[in-house]
């Protein structure tokens, strides 16, 4: 069987790449990157590299060609997948999973529209698939987390709603799992448990096993704390923005939980605490 992993030079690609390997031994592996440059990232392997842009269609329906099964991981440019779902529809691609958003019916900065109108055309094209609804990257907000705990000082203004986070690699490894497996429903949901910001907050100080100093703070005031962090004035309007969006509630975040995500893992989520250090 033909597994191709899409966006495989970024860190879900690459990481649901290297899980595959561990997973599939006996099938063939294709990596598809967006030019040249990253091909030396798979010189040390047996994955085959192939180069396309997702905008041009011919070069697409080239790259997948001989593929059986399409782990299709999303970009955030406007449209632009129609064209991997067309190619996929030319070429012969017999399965497709897709990595969406969970709850794609609430708002999500926007990234709804983009993830809805995917699962349509993919829908449409007739193939049979699977969407990954996944829910937020840990990651996101590292930038955050490390510099909580590196000054041992967590301000946050968000003081109710909540928010489910697990780490990239855990989302890359469900998606390798799924690409494998004959037997998957059309819709699995993969959030880890939800969480607020000062549980967030307390989980650093867990994680540098030190104290860290909790502040609730005015979110006029949010940024100016967030400068004595030495947080960067982008990092800091990331994590207010995910504040805001906790503190709105109408996103569906509370119902979430790790049940699916496990079962489809096989094994727990790593703790947030573990989590958050593995970043640190």
């Amino acid at each position: 069987m033909n597994i191709m992993v899409t966006g495989a030079a970024g860190e879900y690609g690459h990481a649901a790449l290297n899980y595959l390997t561990q997973m599939a031994p006996n099938d063939q592996l294709f990596g598809l990157i967006h030019n040249d440059k990253k091909k030396s990232l798979f010189d040390d392997s047996d994955i085959q590299i192939r180069v396309a842009d997702y905008s041009d269609y011919d070069a697409m329906v080239k790259a997948l060609t001989g593929i059986d099964r399409l782990l299709f991981v999303s970009v955030s440019i406007p449209k632009v997948q129609k064209t991997v779902v067309a190619a996929a529809k030319a070429a012969g691609v017999k399965f497709i999973a897709y990595t969406s958003i969970a709850d794609p019916q609430y708002e999500k900065f926007g990234l709804q529209i983009n993830h809805s109108q995917t699962e349509r055309w993919i829908k449409e094209s007739g193939i049979p698939h699977t969407f990954l609804r996944n829910n937020w990257y840990l990651e996101i907000i590292s930038d955050y987390l490390k510099a909580s705990a590196t000054h041992h000082y967590f301000p946050f203004f968000a003081d109710q709603g909540v928010a489910a986070w697990a780490l990239k690699r855990e989302y890359a490894e469900a998606g390798a799992r799924v690409i494998t497996r004959s037997d998957n429903p059309e819709i699995i949901t993969l959030a880890g448990n939800p969480v607020s910001f000062r549980e967030m907050g307390e989980a650093v100080q867990e994680a540098v096993g030190q104290n860290v100093q909790i502040d609730h703070v005015s979110a006029d005031k949010f940024a100016d704390e967030a400068a004595k962090i030495d947080l960067s004035q982008g990092a800091a309007m990331l994590a207010a923005s995910y504040q805001d969006y906790v503190i709105k509630q109408q996103n569906g975040e509370a119902d979430l939980t790790a049940t699916e995500f496990e079962k489809v893992l096989g094994h727990p989520l790593v703790s947030l605490p573990e989590a958050i250090k593995t970043l640190l």
